[in-house]
């Protein structure tokens, strides 16, 4: 799976997308990262501002990596996030 993520609603569908392709439910990952379960359906829901170690905890639960690549597309403006 390859995904560009540049929002927290981008961030918490490719989250969902990997734990739904596991078949696993969110208590599932959540036990796994050792984070509450309602914390994997805030992420998943683009809702929270979780510490990037946290984050990088679900990640490793679902078998995922975060990777960081050049922008394809110039002219960044900051205030559309």
């Amino acid at each position: 799976m390859s995904k560009v993520i540049r929002n927290n609603k981008d961030l918490g569908a490719a989250i969902r997308h990997a734990r739904k392709n596991k078949g696993l439910r969110q208590i599932d990952v959540a036990r796994k990262a050792s984070v509450r379960q309602a914390l994997v359906s805030d992420l998943e829901n683009g809702l929270n501002a979780a510490k990037h170690d946290t984050v990088l905890r679900v990640l490793a639960a679902l078998d995922i990596d975060l990777s960081i690549v050049p922008r394809r597309k110039a002219g960044f403006d900051p205030t559309v996030y």
